[in-house]
């Protein structure tokens, strides 16, 4: 984890930072998100953090999550969570579920996003997408050196963010190639939440 940002390398960092970016509402950051969970089964994909996963934990939902971060991994595992590491770029299937869910993370497949939701549409018939659409690495100070540092993930550089008029026109494009139905369900902060069914 040499070239990964310092966030990523401890939770509490990494909680601490991002209560920060979200201006001391990190956690209720995740409360659209949980809202729109339906079904007994979620796949979590590059979860990072366990919120949603302590959630379903609660409401008896089976949770799967998948990060290539080994720190947010080896936390999931030992507070009990079904969470392996690998890397969503290379994973030829990802476990069957009702709900996919992707948080804060789809910046990073910008480049691929058609091999990602052909993914997602194939493991669940429901995708929840929480994504930031206010860029806060171009601001000044403290808040967008923070946002700058958390870029780098296993030595990648995530130079590239969504606002939202870029990620609708992603959507669009895609929803005609792939055949599902999206709309932004959602306002949190800087992120816009996304629901899409087949």
């Amino acid at each position: 984890m040499a070239e990964t940002s310092f966030i990523y390398r401890n939770i509490n960092y990494y909680r601490f930072v991002m209560s920060l970016l979200y201006r001391g509402n990190y956690y209720r950051r995740f409360k659209p998100v949980l809202r729109l969970i339906s079904g007994k089964k979620v796949t979590e994909i590059c979860f990072g953090d366990t919120i949603i996963a302590e959630y379903c934990r609660k409401k008896s939902i089976v949770w799967t999550g998948i990060d290539i971060n080994e720190v947010f991994v080896a936390n999931a595992i030992k507070k009990g969570l079904s969470a392996e590491r690998n890397d969503i770029f290379s994973i030829a299937k990802l476990p069957e579920a009702d709900t996919c869910i992707i948080c804060g993370s789809l910046y990073h497949f910008n480049m691929s996003l058609e091999s990602l939701f052909t993914k997602m549409l194939e493991c669940a018939p429901q995708i929840i997408i929480s994504e930031p659409v206010n860029n806060l690495s171009n601001n000044k100070g403290i808040i967008g050196k923070l946002a700058r540092a958390s870029a780098n993930v296993e030595g990648k550089k995530q130079a590239f963010r969504y606002t939202e008029k870029t990620l609708l026109e992603a959507l669009s494009d895609l929803s005609k190639k792939l055949k599902f139905e999206y709309s932004l369900v959602d306002r949190f902060d800087k992120d816009v939440i996304i629901l899409i069914r087949k």
